[in-house]
């Protein structure tokens, strides 16, 4: 659909991924409200994903980032399901998601190990005909999502490359764990300690803790790390999912600290927390650079390419000679896919080869053209052909 309404126009696909993230935080407030959070609450759960500073700039700046955004969204669309006891349009919603990005493949597990403890808790050890239905529902669908997995090219554990293929080891875990923890929880984390130093909630008055949205946060935290903490490869994208149930948990601890603060204190917070995203600017503004920069350099890259296509015949190779002592570089900018932009924007078809060759250059099985038409230098983050 991006496609065939914005064609190649990069900032369309930027502008679908600004309203996905927004609806990524709708679909949050709504869980939360099913979770029987306050609006109050919920409305800051919503907050504490979308400006988490990890993850999320990546999901919108990047269009391959889409797929976080989509995971998250249709996640959290589906756990809202399961909570307000629609059975099978939660087993759909988990199958979309599924679709959107492998880490919800262990969500009908996440909701069902939920509703367990919620039952444990209760005292009631026999399931509801709601969750009988879902799980049903839910493991025929999984199965049909490893068939079509097995037959779309995507990867699978025996397919996969090196730096995709899952360590099952406690190494692993001591590796990411700390990393992943940091890029879903800090920034919520942050946020909360904040909000007891400027409340300083009374204990006597606080209310009990609702365990029940803490349990599903935890359980949604571990679950949606399961996969990805034990790939080789680390990407802040992977905390876009875990994410929501950290969100879920301090917006859970606020709203059963506010009742015990005045009026007055609870109007500082407030006051407070709209302010914290416009004091965080020169932060995400700092982690977003580098991203717009290759986004420029690519722009231009490309710029150039299709002047070189233009005057030259098809076929024609171009060299682009890297800088990789400073960012942005077109190691940075492309990697191992110039050959791949080149095809999809540049007309007649060319040749064109980064040297040093990308990193994974190897990997992906890439090699040099047989020979060289034009030369493109990178110097300061300017391309200019050489004599």
């Amino acid at each position: 659909m991006n496609r065939w309404v914005c064609g190649l126009q990069p900032r369309c696909y930027g502008l679908t991924n600004v309203l996905l993230a927004i609806g990524c935080a709708g679909a949050i407030f709504l869980l939360a409200s099913a979770l029987s959070l306050p609006a109050g609450a919920a409305l800051l759960a919503s907050a504490l994903w979308m400006f988490n500073w990890h993850g999320i700039n990546m999901s919108v700046l990047w269009i391959s980032g889409r797929t976080a955004l989509m995971v998250v969204l249709l996640a959290a669309l589906a756990a809202t399901a399961f909570v307000r006891r629609w059975p099978w349009a939660a087993a759909l919603l988990s199958f979309a998601a599924m679709l959107s990005k492998e880490e919800a493949v262990l969500l009908p597990p996440i909701l069902i190990a939920w509703s367990v403890a919620e039952a444990a808790a209760k005292r009631r050890w026999r399931p509801g005909s709601c969750v009988l239905q879902f799980a049903v529902g839910s493991a025929a669908l999984t199965v049909l999502y490893f068939v079509l997995r097995g037959r779309s090219g995507a990867f699978t554990l025996s397919t996969a490359p090196g730096f995709y293929q899952p360590s099952f080891t406690l190494a692993r875990i001591v590796s990411n764990g700390p990393a992943y923890l940091d890029r879903s929880a800090t920034f919520a984390v942050a946020v909360l300690l904040a909000w007891l130093a400027i409340v300083r909630p009374r204990r006597n008055e606080v209310r009990p803790l609702n365990w029940s949205i803490l349990r599903f946060g935890a359980l949604w935290f571990v679950g949606a790390l399961a996969i990805t903490v034990f790939l080789p490869v680390r990407s802040s994208l992977y905390a876009c999912l875990p994410s929501v149930g950290v969100v879920l948990m301090v917006a859970a601890v606020v709203a059963g600290t506010a009742p015990s603060i005045s009026p007055h204190l609870q109007r500082r917070a407030i006051f407070a927390g709209l302010a914290l995203p416009l004091l965080l600017w020169p932060v995400y503004y700092s982690r977003n650079r580098n991203s717009v920069r290759e986004a420029d350099l690519s722009a231009q890259t490309i710029g150039a390419l299709q002047r070189i296509a233009s005057d030259h015949a098809e076929g024609a190779a171009v060299l682009l000679q890297d800088d990789r002592s400073r960012r942005p570089s077109l190691d940075n900018s492309f990697g191992t896919l110039v050959q791949d932009a080149a095809d999809l924007m540049v007309t007649p078809p060319i040749k064109v080869w980064i040297d040093p060759p990308p990193v994974d250059a190897a990997l992906a099985g890439l090699g040099p053209p047989s020979h060289i038409n034009v030369v493109l230098t990178l110097r300061n983050g300017l391309l200019t052909q050489a004599p």
